[in-house]
């Protein structure tokens, strides 16, 4: 008798323990989705404003399809005679610094001088890969609105680039046909290091390096 008590107690045990289990799983998944605030690639700096410098938990998603107009094959002949090819594709919620996420450009860069090639940047790629990671859009001062045909890229020279070190920051300027980009040098970022850039990037600040010419979407 009582072994047949202990029977019919198991299934109802089990049943508890799978909706505890259960209501566990809904719960944690509310908080994960709580956890990621998504907003607007183009709202990146007043988030990042309204949250100290530290917007964790964000996703900033693309939503008005601006870095698409970005992507291609694209080259150019740049300062100091150097001739460039950039392959632009657009990164689904990069990671950044295991704080947030956004979606951003990736660029496969290759840049040559008579024939032989240069060093091209290869600190902070993207993870596994050859693309340079990018930034934010930017932001204009004067006119206090975000530009979405204007996007920062850093040119960061590590250990394997010597004797160049420290960040270039650049701007890819996107015409409105969308068939050209400029290329700018803005600021040069050191960190516990004095920056060491290469020529083909070595003109003054707002200067621009290259411009290049859409060849293949």
């Amino acid at each position: 008798m009582i072994a047949s008590n202990m029977a019919k107690k198991q299934p109802v045990k089990m049943m508890k323990l799978i909706k505890l289990l259960f209501l566990a799983s809904l719960f944690t998944g509310e908080v994960c989705y709580a956890q990621t605030k998504v907003a607007a690639l183009r709202d990146f700096k007043q988030v990042w404003d309204s949250n100290h410098d530290n917007p964790r938990g964000f996703y900033f998603e693309d939503q008005h399809h601006d870095l698409d107009k970005f992507a291609g094959e694209w080259e150019g002949a740049g300062f100091g005679g150097h001739q460039w090819s950039v392959r632009i594709v657009v990164l689904k919620k990069a990671n950044y610094y295991h704080s947030y996420w956004s979606d951003a450009l990736g660029l496969e860069l290759s840049i040559a001088k008579d024939g032989k090639a240069c060093i091209t940047p290869t600190k902070g790629l993207l993870s596994g890969t050859s693309f340079i990671k990018g930034w934010e859009f930017v932001w204009d001062e004067e006119k206090d609105s975000v530009q979405p045909d204007v996007c920062k890229v850093p040119f960061a020279y590590g250990k394997a680039d010597k004797p160049y070190q420290g960040i270039a920051v650049m701007h890819l300027h996107l015409n409105a046909a969308h068939d050209t980009i400029v290329v700018r040098r803005k600021k040069l970022i050191g960190i516990d290091c004095s920056v060491i850039i290469p020529d083909y990037i070595s003109v003054p600040h707002d200067a621009e390096v290259c411009t290049l010419r859409r060849v293949k979407k």
